[in-house]
Formats: C-alpha cells, sequence, structure tokens
C-alpha cells in the first residue's frame, strides 16, 4: 500500500482511508480492470440475446478477455490457497461471473437431468481461468480452438435437443 501510495503521490493514510486494506484496492482495482476493458458492458449485453445465444455470447466474451487478465487472476486464484488479501478479490470477480452465467442458465432449456445450480457450478468451473493456462499456455492449445471447443461443449451438455453431445 506504500508503494502504491507513492507512486500515486498520495498518503499511505489516504490510502488506507479510501481502501480500508489491500484487499478492498484490489478488488476495486480488478473491477475497473473489468469496466475499462468493456468487458463488463459486453457481459451484460448478452442479457438482451436469446437463451442460448446469450450463454453463448457471455462465454466467449468472457474466454476472450481471460488472456488479457490472466496473470492477475493466476494470482489472485493462488492467495485463495494461501489465504492472503487477494482472495477477497478473486472472490469478488469470480463471484460476480457466476451471477452472470446463472442469469443467462436460468433462462436456458436444460437437457434433462440438469438443474439451474448444479448447470451454473458446471459451467463456472469450465470457466475457470487455470483451465486457460492449462490447454493454451501449458498445452498449446490455440486460443480459437479452445474457446470453440469449450463453447461449444458446454452447450451440447446442458442445452436440451439443441446440440448433440460428444
Amino acid at each position: 500500500m506504500g508503494e502504491i501510495a507513492k507512486a500515486a503521490g498520495v498518503s499511505r493514510q489516504l490510502m488506507y482511508f479510501h481502501f480500508a486494506n489491500r484487499a478492498g484496492l484490489l478488488v476495486e482495482m480488478t473491477r475497473r480492470q473489468d469496466t475499462r476493458s468493456g468487458f463488463r458492458e459486453r457481459a451484460w449485453a448478452t442479457r438482451e440475446l436469446e437463451p442460448v445465444g446469450a450463454l453463448e455470447a457471455l462465454l466467449r466474451a468472457w474466454f476472450e478477455y481471460v488472456p488479457e487478465i490472466l496473470p492477475v487472476a493466476s494470482a489472485l486464484e493462488a492467495a485463495v490457497v494461501t489465504g492472503d488479501d487477494g482472495a477477497d478479490a478473486w472472490r469478488d470477480r469470480m463471484g460476480e461471473l457466476r451471477e452472470a452465467i446463472h442469469f443467462a442458465v436460468e433462462r436456458l432449456p436444460l437437457a434433462d437431468g440438469w438443474t439451474v445450480d448444479a448447470a451454473t457450478d458446471w459451467v463456472w468451473a469450465r470457466a475457470q481461468p487455470s483451465n486457460w493456462r492449462h490447454l493454451v499456455d501449458e498445452r498449446g492449445w490455440a486460443p480459437d480452438e479452445f474457446i470453440e471447443r469449450t463453447t461449444t461443449s458446454i452447450l451440447a451438455e446442458l442445452v436440451g435437443g439443441m446440440f448433440s453431445s460428444y
């Protein structure tokens, strides 16, 4: 906090007054990035689409955004394990993503066997940045291939009668 205050030309006390702690700063920083990048606007715009198209557009927007945030997302995700301040920022941002997914999923004609909560959890788990890191960064998948395969397979699994399953 002291280094950030110095770089911003403000006192450390002012940083703590405005953000309370490092976690508060990280939450605000990640929220601003979502807005500045246009991801938040793209995610909200998907609510106007028909149900299947809305989930597809939300997933594609998210997966296109992941490479931009992956270094920070990985650090925040690690903070969940270590109990560091970044855990609050991770939970805040991924919680908002889960809410957006839930909104999209609850409008879908779900395939037999799926509840809205189970489908939301499944999509949210598949959308974790660590999946991108494993397949694209570590295994060498092309980003477009990851986006296409993941989006198509999620829709095939969840949408009743509209997609064939793998």
